[in-house]
């Protein structure tokens, strides 16, 4: 029942990575892309006798600004420049100007939440609230854990704000101590993600999906000039990020700057960022494939809280933030929908369905819902939501979506151990 319900899973991401692309523009920012609409669409009803007493959670921050300057500056200085030397057409005198909008609005702001995230977070809690009323009982224990990183913890603060209002006390916390697992970085793993051949396969990949040509024509009026000053490539790219962007802020109200490309062109620039993805936290075999252990002392943690959380009789949410560094890494690693698919070979990846904006959108998150029908009852049961849908596992279920706990356990401390051991 599991494997058909992955086959399933696996073959309809397969049909529609394209057609999702294309239909809404905006996912082709891929992990960039805003946290989609959630509708109060109805979860599996419970096993018989069965009810939710704990919820481990780990999400990534909302919608933010981008994290470095340089990525308004290096757009806008390019254009501000051919503008001084009157290279501009029309459309790239307008381009300018919303550019630097967006650089203005952006200012000592760079990776900050936006209004957006912070609403994005206050969201999910909420119907977290109205999903599963047994666990916010009036003596829950509720916590919340971030990184150090500002917009983690803002984001924790509004994740928490719908339990605040209910409950008088709530504990929630951002300190290196907890860093140490919400984002951890082994310098190895680190060190292998672009390896000097899986770099050399990465641009040869890339380069057949840069065609800069028609939009430097559309915006510069003489082509010696963009041949002789201008670095196409770059400026291309660093357009197309700042209108992923743009869909977080307050400013997507007034901008956009999808308006300068082609459905395809959309498509081939996040072919390019999802393959970047999928090398630098997925299951890629080019660089040996291990890059989703990077979060395995997340995964310890987590299965050594639940154990801990399960002893006591009191319903209990714990909420953890880190960055989408952890959370694409943490999918891959448990194999959410076959996410953990191993391969070497870019092209095929919107083939197979791994599509980085439907794993890691902003304010993605992972959630175990653990079921019992009293303290006292062993057999317990959980399921497992991705972005709150309910997604598979590489686990044998006799009432899927739901998976014995011991069954999860077993197999995920196994496989850490057998990782740590191949590295000794």
């Amino acid at each position: 029942m599991c494997c058909l319900l992955w086959c399933m899973t696996a073959l309809t991401h397969a049909q529609t990575v394209r057609e999702d692309v294309r239909v809404d523009i905006r996912r082709s920012a891929g992990f960039q892309t805003p946290y989609p609409n959630r509708s109060a669409e109805p979860l599996t009803p419970s096993p018989a006798g069965k009810k939710p007493f704990y919820i481990s959670h780990y999400g990534c921050h909302g919608s933010r600004y981008n994290t470095t300057p340089e990525s308004y500056d290096t757009p806008y200085n390019i254009m501000a420049k051919a503008d001084s030397l009157n290279k501009l057409t029309p459309l790239g005198r307008d381009v300018l100007r919303r550019i630097k909008l967006i650089r203005q609005d952006a200012h000592l702001r760079w990776g900050e939440i936006t209004e957006l995230g912070a609403q994005q977070l206050a969201d999910i809690s909420t119907r977290m609230l109205k999903h599963f009323p047994e666990v916010f009982s009036e003596n829950c224990n509720i916590s919340g854990r971030s990184t150090t990183l500002t917009r983690c913890i803002m984001s924790m603060e509004n994740a928490m704000l719908p339990f605040a209002r209910r409950y008088s006390i709530i504990h929630h916390d951002a300190t290196r101590r907890d860093t140490y697992y919400l984002n951890y970085v082994d310098k190895n793993l680190l060190a292998e993600q672009m390896d000097s051949l899986t770099r050399q396969r990465f641009n040869e990949f890339a380069a057949r999906y840069e065609h800069p040509a028609p939009l430097m024509e559309r915006l510069f009026n003489d082509t010696a000039y963009v041949s002789q000053e201008v670095d196409a490539a770059q400026l291309y790219t660093a357009i197309f990020r700042l209108a992923g962007n743009l869909q977080n802020l307050e400013l997507r109200r007034e901008l956009t700057l999808y308006d300068l490309f082609t459905p395809d062109e959309a498509y081939s620039n996040w072919r390019k960022a999802n393959a970047w993805s999928y090398i630098n936290y997925g299951g890629c075999t080019l660089n040996g494939g291990r890059q989703p252990y990077s979060q395995r002392i997340l995964l310890r943690r987590m299965i050594e809280m639940a154990d801990s959380c399960i002893s006591v009789p009191t319903p209990t949410v714990q909420l953890r933030f880190g960055d989408e560094t952890g959370i694409i890494p943490l999918v891959c690693l448990l194999d959410m929908n076959g996410y953990a698919m191993a391969t070497d070979d870019l092209d095929s990846l919107d083939q197979k369905g791994w599509a980085d904006f439907r794993i890691s959108p902003m304010s993605a998150n992972i959630q175990l819902i653990f079921y019992r029908a009293n303290p006292q009852d062993d057999d317990v049961l959980l399921k497992v939501l991705l972005n709150e849908r309910e997604a598979t596992l590489p686990l044998p279920a006799d009432h899927a979506p739901y998976y014995r706990w011991q069954d999860f356990r077993k197999y995920y401390l196994k496989k850490l151990d057998d990782y740590v051991q191949n590295e000794e």
